[in-house]
């Protein structure tokens, strides 16, 4: 009995009556047929399960990862970009209120931001007061002439930061007397040396200090023609004013070079390269998804069958572990019964 793994019962152990015992297996056995076939498949299933798992913990912590350093990235470029914006608009504003005083004397301009604490939420704001205005004068309520020479101001101080190579001014005089015309045609002509102004005037003082003249005229059939084309071998001599406007012009440039350094472009954090398309997605791509590949779609086709069929089995697994609690539960009842009233009759 050893051999079979039966054990002796010892002396004054209660043995259960054979009914009972009988009864118990038939309940076993009819559990066992309940249960059905066993899945053969069943830890290779398992084992593709888990991988599966394995690879969408993998691809959530790269994709993590890579979320964590894109937004890392992305602090670095904002906190450059307000900086360059800031110093560069400092720089910009100090050469637009010096021009402005030079335009306007006895006048006062400013750029000011909107929004400072956030800038890029807000606009640019400028603010000029001509002389004999009031210091509350707004930008909109200048006259045409007093915000052209705002305007031009802010030109020539962007000029003075970071110069073009031409400049193209139509007919920019239009709306100035006299005085400002002539102011602004000193100062084109003292810029000449750094970058080419091309105007369109029909001002004399304009036209008395530019170096070359073109002539352009209505000919009475639908075109234009040329009129003149001239060279000036002089120049109209600028006097103390003009020497003032090089020192300043000097100054500018020396406050640029002396400027705090900016971050430089090339050693910006670059965005990493595209994430390869996750194992755990089945390699499908969205340019391939456009494309209905047969054998790609039969794929996922199969897939969606197991799936399927895995849900539909567990589902009646679960059907027949409950029938079989209720069949075991009324098969005790029922062998109770049986001994009770074996009883009676003994």
């Amino acid at each position: 009995m050893s051999d079979m793994n039966i054990s002796i019962p010892e002396e004054g152990e209660i043995i259960p009556a054979f009914t009972q015992i009988e009864s118990k297996v038939r309940g076993l056995e009819r559990r066992i047929s309940q249960i059905g076939n066993v899945n053969q498949l069943a830890i290779e299933q398992y084992d593709e399960a888990a991988a599966r798992v394995e690879q969408l913990r993998q691809d959530a912590s790269a994709l993590r990862d890579r979320r964590t350093r894109l937004i890392d990235i992305a602090g670095q470029l904002e906190s450059e970009r307000r900086l360059r914006l800031t110093e560069v608009l400092n720089q910009v504003a100090t050469n637009f209120s010096r021009v402005y005083k030079l335009l306007q004397p006895g006048g006062k301009g400013d750029l000011r931001l909107e929004n400072p604490e956030d800038p890029f939420s807000g606009g640019l704001e400028m603010w000029a007061k001509p002389p004999g205005k009031s210091n509350k004068t707004r930008l909109n309520l200048l006259s045409g002439g007093e915000k052209s020479m705002a305007a031009l101001a802010l030109i020539f101080a962007i000029q003075d930061f970071e110069p073009s190579p031409f400049y193209y001014f139509d007919e920019v005089d239009q709306n100035l007397d006299s005085f400002n015309a002539e102011s602004i045609a000193k100062l084109c002509r003292l810029r000449s040396g750094r970058a080419q102004f091309i105007m369109v005037t029909l001002r004399k003082v304009s036209l008395q200090m530019a170096d070359h003249h073109i002539g352009v005229t209505h000919g009475g059939d639908g075109c234009s023609r040329l009129i003149m084309n001239f060279d000036r071998d002089a120049a109209v001599e600028m006097g103390e004013a003009a020497e003032a406007e090089l020192e300043a012009q000097r100054k500018a440039e020396e406050e640029k070079v002396n400027m705090a350094e900016l971050p430089n472009p090339q050693n910006r954090p670059l965005v990493p390269e595209p994430l390869p398309n996750p194992e755990s997605l089945g390699g499908i791509r969205e340019e391939e998804s456009e494309v209905e590949d047969p054998s790609t779609l039969a794929l996922l086709g199969d897939r969606a069958a197991d799936t399927k069929e895995d849900l539909d089995e567990k589902m009646d697994w679960e059907s027949r572990l409950e029938d079989a609690a209720e069949s075991e539960q009324f098969a005790e009842t029922s062998s109770q019964s049986t001994e009770d009233e074996n009883l009676l009759k003994e």
